[in-house]
């Protein structure tokens, strides 16, 4: 088991168990370079579920012909992603790929990500990046102040300035690069941002004050949290042989009390289950979000728990 945590408002805790990968898929070797408009006709939707925000879009044609979906479950920096489509069979599993938003040269340049393959719908070869940002992570040691305008603030949302500047969805491994030319990208993903804003609300909280605060709760303990999440990959879920993410999120009151803590599957049919809630609530101890006056304010944490099988 290992745990991958990010610097920003999202962590995400990682579980393995020993079984085989039934549902990954190996392609072919050759190189191919491919670059795809949005398919005719196609506009962007947006979904606004209950639990989570996504755009759909559509691109190419024929064997060509790829979707993608982008995610939010909570209001932030981050949003999941998938990319399905013959094209993506010439893509590995288990390798790093390169992912970016604009020019390779800026600030929304490339990045290796560690997506899991897998199938969407009628089987449709997927890449599953569960949580991808506009801009790559920043230098260790760089001086917050000096970031571009582009890395944003404390704030839980899609940095204006990045979303203003990306452009396509650019993945490479190798020789293989799939290049998607979106229209009016940095529009839906305005439309989206505002969707998951709009949650702060629906959950009790000051959106104007979280516009403008200074820090994000912050969870102390959060190494012996997540050891004592990783011990328990439930059982039956690893004889279905069945992976999956879960995205959990809980209010932190201004004492640093987390309450209200809810667990939603990535995949309607999931059925796996954790008592990471229950584990948050009654032993997270966390620093409370600050305003922009530098005073405690009620605010939420949200981070995802990846349940991943391994070969043994």
């Amino acid at each position: 088991m290992r745990l991958v945590r990010d610097n920003a408002m999202l962590a995400h805790l990682l579980l393995l168990a020993a079984a085989p990968l039934a549902c990954l898929l190996s392609g072919p070797a050759h190189a191919a370079e491919l670059a795809l408009a949005s398919a005719p006709g196609s506009n962007w939707v947006m979904d606004g579920a209950e639990n989570s925000c996504r755009l759909i879009r559509e691109f190419g044609e024929g064997d060509d012909r790829v979707n993608l979906l982008i995610t939010q479950w909570s209001p932030g920096k981050s949003f999941s992603m998938v990319v399905a489509g013959r094209p993506l069979r010439r893509f590995d599993d288990g390798r790093p790929v390169e992912v970016q938003f604009g020019d390779a040269a800026g600030p929304l340049g490339p990045r290796p990500e560690r997506p899991v393959k897998g199938t969407l719908g009628d089987n449709a070869a997927a890449l599953i990046f569960h949580s991808v940002y506009l801009t790559p992570p920043p230098p260790d040691g760089a001086n917050p102040a000096a970031r571009p305008p582009e890395y944003g603030t404390a704030a839980p949302m899609l940095p204006p300035a990045a979303r203003a500047a990306a452009d396509r969805i650019e993945l490479v491994q190798g020789r293989d690069r799939l290049r998607l030319e979106p229209t009016r990208l940095g529009d839906a993903l305005a439309v989206l941002d505002d969707c998951s804003g709009q949650r702060l609300a629906e959950w009790g909280l000051d959106r104007a004050a979280h516009a403008t605060m200074i820090q994000a709760p912050e969870p102390l303990n959060f190494e012996d949290l997540s050891r004592r999440i990783q011990r328990y990959y439930p059982l039956a879920a690893r004889m279905r042989g069945e992976q999956g993410n879960l995205h959990m999120r809980m209010l932190v009151d201004e004492a640093g009390i987390a309450t209200d803590c809810t667990i939603t599957a990535a995949s309607e049919t999931s059925r796996i289950t954790t008592n990471a809630c229950e584990q948050f609530t009654a032993e997270g101890l966390f620093l409370p979000a600050l305003d922009a006056a530098g005073k405690p304010m009620k605010s939420f944490y949200a981070t995802s728990i990846l349940f991943r099988m391994q070969a043994p």
